[in-house]
């Protein structure tokens, strides 16, 4: 993914102009202070916000969200969220369906989705919970989840950690680095800068 002068205007504030390169098999760091436009930023590489000006090029990543909870349907169990994104990807053509299938097989596989949850470090008895049931934490893993079983290869985490507790925080960065070294592309945008020290795989950085 590249990103060639992407400016982000609300009128009151206005975010960039960013030039970045996120190289493929690796951890690019979005930091910036708070208010800084690393969550719009996030969504632009996602698809969910359009810039005012500029171009992001190559294939979009798909989202975790900073607060999860607001993006799971608090009735549907995790198993309907991994469900419902096969689905939807194998609905979007040929090669969606594929990659779908190669990060996690078919929806009604419970092996397959056991092993995808395992990946996220989630245990197998989490499948049948309510996602309104869920810490913090485990959300932030079932969004990771949700990103894997749509075969995307770039994963965009804006501010995974945030509102966790360290040994939470931990595990989510362990997570990062195990993704990246399976290579995965992460854009992982947080302002805990000794978390991102502890990391054990390359990663950039893109400052705001």
């Amino acid at each position: 993914m590249k990103l060639t002068d992407v400016v982000i205007d609300y009128g009151s504030s206005r975010i960039g102009p960013v030039d970045a390169d996120v190289p493929a098999g690796t951890v690019t760091v979005l930091q910036g202070a708070s208010g800084s436009g690393k969550t719009s930023l996030c969504l632009a590489m996602t698809g969910f916000l359009t810039p005012s000006s500029g171009q992001v090029d190559g294939d979009l990543g798909v989202l975790v969200p900073q607060n999860p909870r607001e993006w799971l349907n608090p009735r549907h169990t995790v198993a309907e969220v991994i469900e419902h994104t096969w689905t939807v990807r194998g609905a979007g053509g040929a090669i969606g369906a594929e990659r779908g299938r190669e990060a996690a097989g078919t929806a009604g596989d419970d092996r397959r989705l056991e092993a995808l949850l395992d990946r996220a470090l989630l245990g197998p008895e989490l499948a049948h919970h309510r996602c309104g049931e869920l810490s913090g934490g485990q959300a932030a893993r079932v969004c990771i989840a949700r990103a894997l079983a749509s075969g995307i290869d770039t994963i965009v985490c804006d501010e995974p950690t945030a509102a966790l507790d360290s040994s939470n925080a931990a595990r989510i960065a362990w997570l990062i680095n195990d993704l990246a070294e399976a290579g995965k592309t992460l854009v992982w945008a947080t302002h805990d800068r000794d978390l991102v020290a502890a990391a054990d795989v390359s990663y950039s950085f893109i400052t705001l």
